[in-house]
C-alpha cells in the first residue's frame, strides 16, 4: 500500500470515529432531555462541541435525519425532533418487526459452531454473574443473525439503527443494575430457538427479547431524566 494510500485510509477511519462520537454524542443528549423538541443544533456548535471537523458533523447530522431525530431545515440548520418514551418504544416496536423476521428467516442458515460458541460465552455470563463488557457478545448475536437472514434489505435496514441501538445499549447498561444476566438468558432462549432449526421458537424468543429491551430502555430514559 502506497503512502497515500494509507493516508487516505487514516483520513477516512478518523472521519468515520468522529462521525460515530457525534451520532452517540447527540443520542446520549436526546435520551438525557438535553435536547429538547424544536432546539437546533448548528454545525458550528456540534464543530465546537465535539472538536471535529464539519464534514464529519454533515454526516452524523444526516444519519440523525435518516433515523427520525433530526430535520435539516434551510438556513435552520438541524432541529431536533420531539423524543421521549413514546419515540423510543416506537423506535423498539419498528428494532422487534425487523429482527424477529431477520431471525425466523435465519434459523436454518446459523452456523452449528458458531451457535455452539455463543451458547458457551452467554452461559459463562450466567455461571460468573458477569456482564457483557461493551454489549459485544449482544452486537455479535444480533449483528450474525441480521447477516444470516438472506435479505440485504432487511440487514442494511438493521444495520441503519446500529448507533442508536447501541447507545441505548450503553446507557441501560449504566442505569439497570443485572442487566447483563437478564439479557444472557434471553440471548440463550434465541439460541436455543436457532439450534433447534425452528424459526418460529427463535423470532418468538427475539420478540420476547426485544419487548424486554424496550422496557429497560424507558425506564433507563425515565430515571435520567428524573
Amino acid at each position: 500500500m502506497s503512502a497515500n494510500s494509507s493516508s487516505e485510509s487514516t483520513s477516512v477511519k478518523t472521519r468515520r470515529a468522529g462521525k460515530q462520537n457525534i451520532v452517540r454524542g447527540i443520542l446520549r443528549g436526546l435520551m438525557e432531555g438535553s435536547w429538547k423538541g424544536n432546539d437546533r443544533i448548528t454545525e458550528v456548535s456540534a464543530v465546537e462541541s465535539f472538536g471535529v471537523s464539519r464534514t464529519p458533523v454533515r454526516e452524523a447530522l444526516l444519519e440523525l435525519q435518516g433515523l427520525g431525530l433530526i430535520e435539516l431545515r434551510r438556513n435552520c440548520g438541524a432541529v431536533v425532533l420531539p423524543f421521549g418514551t413514546r419515540e423510543l418504544g416506537e423506535i423498539y416496536a419498528v428494532r422487534s418487526l425487523l429482527e424477529t423476521e431477520a431471525t425466523r428467516l435465519a434459523a436454518k442458515a446459523f452456523a452449528a459452531d458458531v451457535i455452539g460458541y455463543l451458547i458457551e460465552q452467554f452461559h459463562e455470563i450466567q455461571s460468573t454473574g458477569g456482564i457483557d463488557p461493551d454489549w459485544e457478545l449482544d452486537r455479535d448475536l444480533h449483528s450474525r443473525i441480521a447477516d444470516c437472514c438472506g435479505n440485504r434489505r432487511l440487514t442494511a435496514e438493521i444495520e441503519r439503527y446500529g448507533e442508536l441501538i447501541q447507545t441505548i445499549r450503553e446507557i441501560v447498561g449504566e442505569q439497570t443494575k443485572g442487566i447483563h444476566l437478564t439479557s444472557a438468558e434471553e440471548h440463550l432462549a434465541i439460541l436455543e430457538g436457532l439450534r433447534k432449526q425452528n424459526p418460529e421458537m427463535a423470532a418468538a424468543a427475539m420478540r420476547n427479547h426485544l419487548s424486554h429491551a424496550s422496557e429497560s430502555a424507558i425506564s433507563a430514559m425515565e430515571a435520567m431524566r428524573g
